[in-house]
């Protein structure tokens, strides 16, 4: 129990924190990766890209960027093992109290 508790804190570390990070370890594994709000590019270095959410495979430590417009970019290292990585962009700039009447006539 204590395990995938530990397991679940740091997966909200990797999705509260910004920076490099490292996730994961084992051998090699299909790793699905999903992004809130979905559609956000990943990145592994050099290795392709794909679109959120989507499968990668991994036989060794990779960097993964994770990068979707108006959203913060997220870079960590990712290692096999890791079945899943759920990851929550926060807004570049975010914004509070916009209502309709605040917006420019069109």
């Amino acid at each position: 129990m204590r395990s995938h508790f530990r397991t679940a804190l740091g997966a909200a570390a990797l999705v509260t924190l910004a920076g490099c990070q490292t996730l994961g370890g084992g051998g090699s594994t299909l790793t699905m990766v999903e992004t809130d709000p979905a559609g956000a590019l990943v990145k592994v270095e050099g290795f392709g890209e794909c679109e959120a959410p989507c499968t990668i495979e991994l036989d060794a430590a990779r960097n993964i960027t994770i990068a979707k417009a108006g959203y913060n970019t997220q870079r960590f290292v990712l290692l096999p093992g890791k079945r899943k990585v759920a990851v929550v962009l926060q807004l570049s700039a975010p914004t509070t109290g916009v209502g309709k009447t605040e917006l420019p006539d069109l």
